[in-house]
């Protein structure tokens, strides 16, 4: 039974000394399936290191056999450093499961899976990642720098200058989230503080964030991330986040609209001047929010300029935020 499954298996005794082992492990250990083929000093079978940087060699009591047998509870999938007979390492997810027999502790059955590539697979990706985005920063950068000379070149106001360095350093956090979640989704929570905090001026309690637990791709994260950001700006110029007793509560659900499933995520200001009537020409920021919501999640957008402060509802497909 032992030999047709397809990871390395053991069995051991109430005491704790490996009595057999199947083919897989064997191999792996580059010693006999039958115990008592070795000789007594050759087991246990390969000296096993903890996964820490230093790879201490573990004794008997921390491997996860003692300590299956120190604490008599299950070990699940413990990572270690498994030393091969031929000089080489593997690292692999350690097992241990308890038989028992008329309730009583008869031994054990223990089982590793090799995950060495894996790992190395992890590894790699992590190393491109990180140069991903050090080169995106770069590029960043340099675009910073071109548009600075340009600006002050052609007499911009200095206005001009902050609004487009503000985004590029959104543009970067939001980047930066990504990469340190290795490009995994991101809760919907963790984009909307990250892009508004910045604009709290040091109050975070200026800013009320809640709602279901959504998980955002990437692309979704990129884009509502600049969405934020233009909606935190334009609080921070003329809304609730310009003075010091205005707030933000943003709060989101997914609701469901016929057929497509849908995430509601409402932006109301509160506590902030009296709202004028919307302004005769959009600028920038807001044919952002209207339109890079539409055109990259297929999302529709509604602005309400409420005299008790600026209100906007985002309504994007579920299907467009794969997470």
């Amino acid at each position: 039974m032992l030999d047709s499954l397809p990871v390395a298996a053991y069995l051991c005794d109430g005491a704790g000394a490996i009595v057999h082992c199947n083919r897989r492990a064997a191999e792996m250990w580059g010693r006999s399936p039958i115990v008592t083929d070795d000789s007594p000093s050759a087991w246990p079978p390969r000296p096993v290191r903890d996964t820490d940087p230093a790879h201490h060699h573990l004794g008997l009591a921390d491997t996860p056999v003692g300590q299956f047998m120190r604490t008599g509870q299950p070990v699940r999938d413990r990572e270690i450093v498994l030393e091969r007979s031929d000089g080489g390492r593997a690292i692999v997810l350690a097992n241990v499961e308890p038989i028992t027999e008329d309730g009583a502790l008869v031994g054990a059955v223990g089982c590793f899976q090799d995950i060495t590539e894996r790992k190395r697979a992890d590894h790699a990706q992590r190393a491109l990642l990180n140069e991903l985005n050090h080169r995106v920063k770069n590029a960043l950068a340099t675009v910073q720098t071109f548009a600075d000379h340009t600006i002050r070149k052609c007499g911009l106001p200095r206005e001009a200058q902050d609004d487009f360095e503000g985004r590029l350093v959104a543009l970067s956090r939001a980047h930066d989230q990504l990469t340190r979640g290795r490009w995994e989704p991101i809760d919907l929570r963790t984009i909307v503080e990250s892009a508004v905090e910045p604009s709290c001026a040091g109050r975070p309690d200026r800013l009320r964030a809640a709602g279901d637990t959504i998980r955002l791709g990437a692309q979704a994260a990129l884009t509502l991330s600049l969405v934020f950001h233009e909606l935190a700006a334009n609080a921070t110029k003329h809304g609730a986040l310009s003075v010091a007793t205005g707030h933000v509560t943003v709060g989101w659900s997914v609701e469901d609209r016929g057929e497509v499933p849908t995430v509601r995520i409402v932006w109301e200001e509160r506590g902030g001047p009296s709202v004028q009537e919307p302004p005769a020409r959009a600028g920038f920021g807001s044919r952002l929010v209207r339109e890079g919501l539409a055109r990259q999640l297929h999302g529709t957008t509604v602005l309400d300029w409420d005299p008790s402060g600026l209100r906007c509802t985002m309504d994007i497909p579920l299907s467009s935020t794969p997470g």
